[in-house]
């Protein structure tokens, strides 16, 4: 794509009062986050030193990752704004609650004790902005640019969140960070309730839902049933397994193999930061790529090639460049495999899926943490970097072939047809990506001048979309009306399960655009103001053909349609 295509989606999105609103709440969360973060294990390494500090990192990560995938659930229940604030005031409740403790001088344990439940309370909030982000974008390369600048302010975070927590701990103690973040995350909150969203196929709130567990299991399922899903999982698991590892892998290459001042550790971490926040800015190359899979696996190999140098550079210097080379690469890993996620899952479970992302990610980190030491042990302080160095690429390896799948399933959708879904009433009030995962399953029909499209007493087994030329329609022999470009027919058979009413022909040469009856319904009855609109236009088209059998009365659409006629 064009420079001047991307620059076009990124003042879409800045044009967009929605999407300013979720991504200035993500940055305010991002910053808290990293600041609350190291704050805790400033805390924990004062009282204890590093065995202390690595206690309470993997005390602090251990919920999340049973947490995320039943908090996600929450996204696919509620209006995802809603959700999104509550996941905000939740964790600004508990950042408080952390700062108060700390600033009272309560015993340590307690103090970390809160900290584990603000980190757990994080896990709420990411898969839902991950999910909603969909919603809110009108194009696929707009939903591109909004990953990008989502990563753009989780880089900015990485270097601003510890900057703003040791100007806090120098100022006013460790207590006053949890509680001045508290107090932005409170902010977050209202920009997020502030979000209108269209209705979407979710439904909103479901009259009836399962359990909590049952809707988390939802999630598992639908990693297995897309393809490629369960690999983008994968290597999003293995890309946090690397992050966590090198965060204690970096305290060991700058003391032991370089012999670096104190502040060595925190130069190369922040060279990894300041690399994520490089590649993020160059992610904006991915707007309008149909192919993703190719730009994740050349962020994996970027990821782990510059760390297999860093294993036989001589000089710090040096290793700093490569890390940042490194952060950059992992940029890209995030954005390609978040947007391949957000355009091959169905919306109605986005937030369970990236959930899920959420507890690898933490499941990953752990892992890493733990690794770190044994690998040190086992192969020194280079032998481990070349060891982490080659693990990401050679999973992208691994996964190539399911990627690739991913790709061909989310392919972006002919712009033309989604146009055409959206000026139809019925379908207008769901929101882009469910208009766009209906546009690909769209089938184009040809039917010859005078063929008979569908017959009167028929079952209904098909909605169509008449595109180009006109169609006739009749009941009982007599004709009652001609539907062109844009109108539309066979709807009052699916949606009422009844035999077809009317038979219509072809006038002419005509093309014509099909969805299977349970596509169609499965949109339809998924959202109240698609029902509603549907139940609108089946009572206008009745009266317009003065239809008055009593089986065709006006009624409620039902939100669970009836199984489809057998045989």
């Amino acid at each position: 794509m064009a420079l001047s295509d991307s620059a076009q989606a990124l003042r879409e999105v800045g044009r967009n009062r929605g999407m300013r609103r979720i991504l200035f709440a993500f940055l305010f969360f991002n910053v808290a986050e990293w600041a609350t973060w190291v704050a805790m294990l400033v805390f924990a390494y004062g009282r204890g030193g590093a065995t202390t500090a690595g206690i309470v990192a993997v005390v602090q990560l251990v919920p999340g990752i049973f947490i995320a995938p039943l908090g996600a659930v929450l996204g696919d229940r509620i209006p995802r704004n809603r959700a999104l604030a509550i996941g905000y005031a939740v964790m600004a409740a508990a950042l408080v609650a952390a700062g108060v403790v700390l600033v009272l001088g309560a015993p340590a344990p307690i103090a970390y004790l809160m900290g584990a439940v603000a980190n757990a309370a994080l896990t709420l909030v990411r898969p839902v902005h991950n999910s909603i982000l969909p919603e809110l974008a009108e194009r696929p390369e707009a939903l591109t640019a909004a990953n990008a600048l989502s990563s753009t302010v989780e880089g900015l975070s990485i270097l601003v969140g510890p900057l703003v927590m040791g100007v806090l701990i120098e100022t006013s103690g460790v207590g006053s960070v949890f509680l001045v973040m508290g107090v932005s995350l409170c902010i977050a909150s209202v920009l997020a309730a502030g979000v209108h969203l269209r209705l979407s196929a979710r439904g909103l709130i479901h009259e009836e839902v399962g359990s909590v567990v049952d809707d988390a299991v939802a999630g598992f399922k639908e990693l297995r049933s897309t393809p490629g899903a369960g690999a983008i999982m994968g290597l999003f698991c293995a890309q946090f397994v690397v992050i966590g590892l090198m965060d204690v892998l970096a305290v060991v290459l700058a003391l032991q193999v370089f012999h670096m001042s104190p502040s060595g550790p925190g130069l190369l971490t922040g060279a990894l930061g300041l690399g994520a926040l490089v590649g993020a800015a160059a992610t904006i190359t991915l707007i309008g790529r149909q192919h993703l899979a190719t730009a994740i696996g050349v962020g994996a190999l970027a990821t782990g090639l510059p760390l297999v140098l860093v294993a036989v550079v001589p000089s710090a210097a040096q290793a700093v460049t490569l890390l940042v080379a490194s952060g950059a690469g992992r940029a890209f890993v995030d954005v390609g495999g978040r947007t391949l996620l957000q355009r091959a899952v169905k919306d109605e479970v986005l937030s369970r899926v990236f959930g899920l992302q959420g507890s690898v990610a933490m499941a990953g980190l752990t892992t890493g943490s733990a690794l770190a030491p044994l690998l040190v042990i086992w192969l020194g302080g280079r032998g481990a970097f070349l060891a982490v160095g080659a693990f990401l690429p050679a999973m992208a390896i691994f996964a190539w072939r399911q990627l690739s799948s991913a790709d061909r399933v989310a392919q972006p959708p002919d712009p033309a047809r989604v146009a055409l879904l959206r000026a139809t009433s019925i379908f207008r009030p769901l929101a882009q990506p469910v208009l766009e995962r209906l546009s690909r399953k769209l089938i184009s029909v040809v039917p010859a001048a005078g063929d008979e499209i569908i017959r009167q007493g028929d079952p209904g087994d098909r909605f169509y979309l008449v595109e180009e030329g006109v169609v006739a329609v009749s009941i009982d022999g007599g004709h009652v009306a001609d539907l062109g470009p844009g109108e539309f027919f066979g709807e009052i058979a699916l949606l009422r399960d009844a035999p077809r009413n009317a038979t219509v022909t072809a006038a002419g040469p005509v093309l014509l655009l099909a969805l299977e009856r349970a596509e169609f319904l499965d949109a339809v009855t998924g959202s109240h103001a698609a029902s509603e609109a549907a139940a609108l236009a089946v009572d206008r088209r009745l009266s317009e053909n003065r239809v008055t059998d009593a089986s065709t009365e006006p009624q409620h659409i039902p939100s669970n349609p009836p199984e489809p006629p057998t045989g």
